[in-house]
């Protein structure tokens, strides 16, 4: 697959294998760009390991084509990763970003998703939830009062998607404003 091994999926890595599969312009990279690099700036910040900044440029790899499985594209992306070598520790990060278990279960993926890449500890996860919220899908930062009303725009009511995100909005809203405030501690 490229010849990427698990040793080239640092930063630098993730970004090859991004442009690997993601036409350039697209919405999608863009986006995976942005997270990556809102995570490079949480990192220094906070001190993180080059592993948050690595699955923040893969989190949405699983809507590659050449990852596209199930449709979940946490569970797609973690097995394709997988398959590249990649460490448990980043597959578990991309695997359960954004409360990927309450798609999941809508999707009756949950089950496969906890067996395979059990969740890892909240902290990254956390963080690396947070890039993917405060990043549009052009690659901008925008307030999470932003991404989910665009979240909102793209996915009907009813929608699978729109149902999941409105389920895990209060979650995933208190988890920002923590990290928000977290963040500005530094600052003072």
């Amino acid at each position: 697959m490229h010849g990427t091994t698990p040793r080239e999926l640092d930063p630098a890595g993730a970004q090859t294998l991004l442009t690997e599969h993601f036409e350039p312009g697209a919405d999608r990279l863009a986006h995976s760009i942005g997270v990556g690099r809102r995570a490079e700036h949480v990192a220094r910040v906070l001190g993180c390991p080059d592993l948050l900044v690595s699955a923040a440029y893969l989190h949405d790899i699983g809507y590659a084509a050449a990852a596209r499985d199930t449709g979940l594209h946490q569970l797609d992306g973690a097995r394709y990763l997988r398959g590249l070598g990649a460490p448990p520790e980043l597959t578990g990060l991309v695997a359960h970003h954004t409360e990927a278990t309450v798609e999941a279960a809508e999707r009756g993926l949950d089950g496969a998703l906890r067996r395979e890449f059990p969740r890892p500890a909240s902290d990254l996860l956390d963080l690396l939830t947070y890039c993917d919220l405060t990043t549009s899908a052009r690659g901008e930062s925008v307030t999470v009062d932003e991404r989910f009303e665009r979240i909102y725009d793209r996915y009907p009511p009813g929608h699978l998607v729109s149902r999941s995100m409105q389920d895990a909005e209060p979650r995933l809203r208190r988890l920002v404003s923590g990290i928000e405030r977290r963040l500005a501690l530094r600052f003072r």
